[in-house]
């Protein structure tokens, strides 16, 4: 487990070098959301956006592939809904996630390499931003909203919401690709 506090910002898993810039990690994100891509287009891609050339065997890929996204630490068991809606996407947030680092940490993300671990936990802490208030207006629901906000907020919700809603069997597909990167369901 990789405790940020004491442990060094890894380069490697298990020995094999791989690539831990933020971009990796977001660019895996993506691949691994990609509805056009099959699940086995899917892992070969992220594993080789993760390892570049040199790719270890499959499961010690795929271990360490379980184990980037998470950030070291491991992966909770699966309690959540499956069929929750996405709050935020990497496509259409880039810009709101950019100004945010801005904002809050007065980092340029565009022009710096963060490590992913770094990036994954900075990005739990982007309070007050054009990001989590798009966030904010995802995730309420109508009838939270008293009666004279009510129009206002529905008018919110439509202008953000992300274009690529997925349907519960394509959030299945997509919960079932993360559970077999993460190792709960070796192939």
């Amino acid at each position: 487990m990789y405790n940020a506090l004491l442990d060094r910002l890894p380069e490697d898993y298990n020995g094999w070098l791989i690539r831990t810039d933020y971009r990796i990690g977001v660019q895996i994100q993506m691949c691994i959301s990609d509805l056009e891509l099959t699940d086995s287009e899917k892992t070969w891609t992220a594993l080789h956006l993760l390892y570049g050339n040199g790719i270890p065997d499959f499961q010690t890929a795929l271990d360490g592939l379980s184990w980037f996204l998470a950030c070291g630490n491991p992966t909770p068991s699966k309690e959540e809904d499956e069929n929750e809606p996405l709050l935020y996407s990497f496509e259409h947030d880039a810009a709101r996630i950019v100004s945010g680092f801005r904002k809050t940490f007065g980092i340029d993300i565009s022009r710096t390499r963060i490590h992913w671990f770094e990036f994954a936990a900075m990005i739990g802490d982007l309070k007050d931003t054009a990001f989590t208030s798009v966030i904010d207006v995802r995730s309420m629901d109508a009838s939270e909203v008293d009666q004279k906000h009510r129009a206002e907020f529905i008018r919110l919700k439509k202008r953000f919401a992300l274009p690529n809603q997925y349907t519960a069997e394509e959030v299945a597909t997509i919960n079932n690709v993360l559970e077999r990167v993460k190792g709960t369901d070796k192939p």
